[in-house]
């Protein structure tokens, strides 16, 4: 009875850790004011019905038209690959991953068309460790707060024609390293694209989705976002034949189980360790 008692201790200790996590949204919310690149269709909802019916009941139903890149949302691998995934095809395998989060955002302040280099990878990996292999990679920018203002956004006087554009990017480079050396999985962005407004060979789609790794852009970078240790959540909803749709992006973190002098998992588990050890050691003195 007593080893009951002691297991359902140890598993509460387990569900109390379990449900110490912590969610971040990284989605900037759909609405008139949705940042799409130039000539695709913006965000738009009507309400069909909004009122109550014969029995005093509340009913509401809309309907939303949106192209299919814009706003926070995912790419897949169907956008560069005519053979590639489309939305109902995809395996949500491959928009779930441990995430790393790698901050480029001085760099972008101090030149706006900055592209995430090699040597800025392994700058992270000596301050953080090594990034997990099939890891989802995050670029923060620090264009987040530029949101939803489409000037400041696309960096440009002019917001109908890309090629005024200035935005952060990824360097081809630095997307082949990742894929060659760390078998990347995702990469995310809090910008347009990975690529640049000009460049018409789009080097990092090309590269990566007839790979199969999703890219996801116009991400919402909050502070709050730690260097590693959450897994993100890409969530698309299935379209027959979808190159690509709005997705609710997440991050959830954990508890660092290092961190005992905060964790009542730790408490926890002292707890369990003296309940065990101290009838040994009074057993042993006798």
């Amino acid at each position: 009875m007593q080893i009951i008692h002691l297991l359902t201790i140890l598993v509460w200790c387990v569900v109390e850790r379990a449900g110490s996590s912590l969610i971040i949204d990284l989605t900037h919310p759909l609405s008139s004011s949705t940042i799409y690149w130039p000539g695709v269709p913006s965000f738009n909802r009507t309400r069909l019905v909004a009122g109550v019916n014969k029995n005093n009941v509340w009913i509401e139903i809309g309907v939303f038209t949106s192209g299919e890149h814009g706003g926070t949302h995912i790419d897949a691998p169907r956008h560069f690959n005519p053979k590639g995934y489309d939305l109902k095809d995809l395996p949500l395998e491959l928009t779930i991953a441990d995430g790393i989060m790698i901050d480029a955002r001085a760099e972008a302040a101090n030149n706006s068309d900055y592209a995430l280099t090699v040597h800025k990878i392994e700058e992270w990996e000596i301050q953080h460790g090594r990034i997990p292999d099939q890891a989802a990679v995050i670029v923060n920018t620090g264009w987040t707060l530029r949101w939803p203002n489409q000037r400041l956004f696309f960096n440009s006087n002019n917001t109908d024609d890309p090629e005024t554009f200035h935005f952060p990017t990824v360097s081809k480079e630095a997307a082949q390293w990742l894929v060659t050396h760390r078998r990347l999985k995702m990469l995310g962005v809090d910008v347009p694209a990975p690529d640049g407004p000009r460049d018409t060979m789009f080097p990092v789609h090309s590269l990566l989705l007839p790979r199969n790794i999703v890219i996801l852009e116009n991400l919402m970078i909050p502070d709050s976002l730690p260097p590693r240790d959450f897994r993100l959540h890409a969530s698309p909803i299935r379209i027959e034949g979808g190159s690509g749709t709005q997705a609710r992006i997440y991050a959830m973190l954990y508890d660092d189980i290092n961190s005992l002098s905060s964790s009542r998992f730790y408490i926890c588990f002292q707890t369990y360790m003296l309940i065990i050890f101290l009838p040994c050691v009074y057993s042993l003195l006798l």
